[in-house]
């Protein structure tokens, strides 16, 4: 008798190591996924910022073309880079297509309302098809924000013409 209680005593430690060793396996399991997509998604906003960086230079060098295929491909892999956005509304803008530009600096702001870049970016073209009133509006928004250049020479008289000052 004695040894079927040992036996049943040693079946369920057996019955329940395995039990620990199936969720610890398990657990495992899923740190590791985690770990993976932790890294995988690090990996993802290194690749992105350097191809934003390079999306920059080229259209910097006016290499529109190249800048906006490098600016798709940021958004093929995240659709919500302001970044990118912005950058392809300033290819836009400089190929003379505002409302192109406009566009997409909306797409970046509806993202994030306080992103200046887009701001300032949105109240040049506004400028640029001749809505003055409005380009105010957005360079004033702008301002608001980006407090640096409050009393520098990116004030509002400086963003319009002669006639609205």
């Amino acid at each position: 008798m004695l040894l079927s209680i040992m036996y049943g005593v040693v079946g369920c430690l057996v019955a329940t190591c395995l039990t620990l060793m199936v969720l610890s396996a398990g657990d495992i399991v899923y740190h590791v996924q985690y770990v993976d997509a932790t890294v995988s998604q690090t990996n993802n906003s290194s690749i992105i910022s350097e191809m934003i960086q390079n999306g920059n230079a080229l259209f910097n060098t006016s290499e529109y073309d190249k800048a906006m295929t490098t600016f798709d491909q940021v958004l093929k892999l995240d659709s919500r880079s302001v970044d990118a956005l912005n950058g392809k509304g300033l290819v836009f803008n400089n190929l003379g297509k505002y409302q192109e530009a406009i566009s997409l600096f909306d797409m970046a702001l509806k993202i994030d309302p306080n992103f200046v870049d887009a701001l300032y970016n949105k109240a040049d073209a506004l400028g640029e098809l001749g809505s003055y009133e409005e380009a105010f509006i957005w360079t004033e928004k702008a301002l608001a924000i980006d407090t640096a250049n409050q009393n520098t020479s990116m004030s509002t008289s400086a963003l319009l013409p002669n006639e609205i000052n």
